[in-house]
């Protein structure tokens, strides 16, 4: 699956390793994250880690590699990491694919909060 998502402005959201690691951008596996056009992006993982957490986490397992081969690496601007990271990489591609932006996500990601904590107050409730 090779994707990209943009902005209304033509700026990527998400590129998936298909379509970075074969373009331009593939000099960001080198440094982890890259500017383009005043827009930070950063490598993550399926989980919404980016490349810096996981290399990390690799380092303490005693793993070599911070992303294994054959698991997704993604690369999105730093600004929709929080919400990737709470939704994960399924959805927020739906999302994405929906048309969504990034206001619209944490409207939707608090309205799924409110919803959860009512479940939660109804069930305690009983």
């Amino acid at each position: 699956m090779s994707k990209t998502m943009e902005t209304k402005e033509h700026t990527p959201i998400l590129m998936t390793e298909e379509y970075w690691a074969n373009s331009p951008f593939s000099v960001v596996r080198y440094q982890g994250q890259m500017r383009i056009r005043g827009v930070e992006y950063i490598i993550v993982n399926k989980e919404g880690k980016d490349i810096f957490e996981c290399s990390y986490e690799a380092h303490k397992a005693g793993r070599s590699k911070a992303i294994e081969l054959g698991e997704p690496c993604d690369l999105i601007d730093i600004r929709y990491k929080p919400i990737y990271r709470k939704v994960g990489r399924d959805t927020f591609i739906k999302w994405l694919e929906e048309g969504l932006e990034l206001k619209q996500m944490n409207e939707r990601l608090a309205s799924i909060k409110e919803s959860e904590t009512e479940k939660r107050k109804a069930q305690a409730d009983k």
